[in-house]
C-alpha cells in the first residue's frame, strides 16, 4: 500500500509586484506580442482580481526550495475585476484572453486577499 500526503505550499515569494490600472490595460498587456486572433496564455481570477504570475526556470535553488514549500514568482501582474468573466477579448487584435476561475482554492485566494490589501495600499 502506498501512502499519499498533501503538503501544501507554506510561503509564497514575489520578486516584482506590478499594479496594472485597468482590465483595459491589463489586456492589452497580457495580448500584446499573439498573433492576431489568437489566444493569449490564461490569467487567473479569485475574489475580484485579476492576475497572471510568472515563475523561474527549475534551476536546482528553485526546486530546492519547491521541495521546502517556498514557491518564488519571478513578477506578478494584477488588478481589480470585480466579476469574473470566462474570457476578455481585445478588439484591437481580436485576441482572447482567457481566465480561469481559481476561487476554489485555498491557497489562490490567499494570494488573492494579499494583492487586495496592496490594492487598498496605494
Amino acid at each position: 500500500m502506498i501512502s499519499i500526503k498533501y503538503q501544501p505550499i507554506k510561503e509564497i515569494i514575489i520578486h516584482e509586484l506590478v499594479k496594472v490600472n485597468s482590465v483595459e490595460e491589463f489586456l492589452n498587456i497580457r495580448t500584446a506580442n499573439v498573433p492576431l486572433g489568437g489566444s493569449a496564455n490564461p490569467a487567473r481570477w479569485v475574489d475580484g482580481i485579476l492576475y497572471e504570475a510568472s515563475g523561474y526556470p527549475p534551476t536546482p535553488e528553485v526546486i530546492k526550495d519547491q521541495l521546502q514549500d517556498i514557491l518564488h514568482f519571478a513578477a506578478v501582474e494584477y488588478t481589480e475585476m470585480k466579476e469574473y468573466k470566462s474570457y476578455l477579448k481585445n478588439s484591437t487584435n481580436n485576441v482572447v484572453l482567457p481566465i480561469i476561475n481559481m476561487s476554489n482554492n485555498e491557497i489562490i485566494k490567499e494570494i488573492g486577499r494579499w494583492l487586495k490589501k496592496q490594492l487598498i495600499s496605494e
